[in-house]
């Protein structure tokens, strides 16, 4: 069930992204790289995988070993746009914060149109962020049970006794 939540959770973060990156392009395209495309490219193959792990393929381990370079994927392109929408935000706040002041005209629109912007970007870094740590909480949960599966004899997985009170 915490592999299904997981999935689910990347679908939504990564349309969410997605959608985003979409909003800023159109919104204003200072400083474009739709980065919130082109790593929703590898965010959509590892949700989906998480997903027909839990729902299809009945967990087996070739699957979630699959699943796991997936993720490895996923958190390496997380960090990649983290790197770039976090150094976006970063080094445009001055002039963030210097656009709320201004009322002239077209001066006023553009900044308007650049305080749109700034904040999609941050929601933008926000959904990154949390889409990391579903990553990497898949990573910590593969690691922890294969490593519990792998010191039992035989390859089993007996955890009940842990959950006994």
């Amino acid at each position: 069930m915490p592999v299904l939540i997981l999935g689910i959770a990347q679908v939504v973060l990564t349309l969410l992204i997605f959608i985003l990156e979409i909003a800023s392009l159109a919104v204003y395209n200072y400083q474009a790289t739709g980065a919130g495309i082109w790593c929703s490219l590898s965010f959509i193959p590892a949700a989906i995988l998480t997903i027909l792990l839990v729902k299809k393929w009945d967990r087996s381990r070739f699957w979630a070993t699959r699943v796991f370079i997936a993720q490895i994927l996923l958190l390496v392109f997380t960090f990649i746009l983290i790197g770039i929408v976090g150094n976006f935000v970063s080094t445009n706040s001055n002039a963030y914060s210097a656009s709320s002041n201004t009322s002239v005209g077209s001066v006023a629109d553009i900044f308007a149109s650049f305080r749109t912007k700034y904040r999609i970007m941050q929601a933008q870094l926000a959904f990154a962020i949390i889409l990391m740590f579903t990553g990497l909480g898949y990573v910590i949960f593969y690691m922890l049970i294969t490593y519990l599966a792998l010191w039992k004899p035989f390859h089993t997985l007996d955890v009940s006794h842990l959950f006994q009170q």
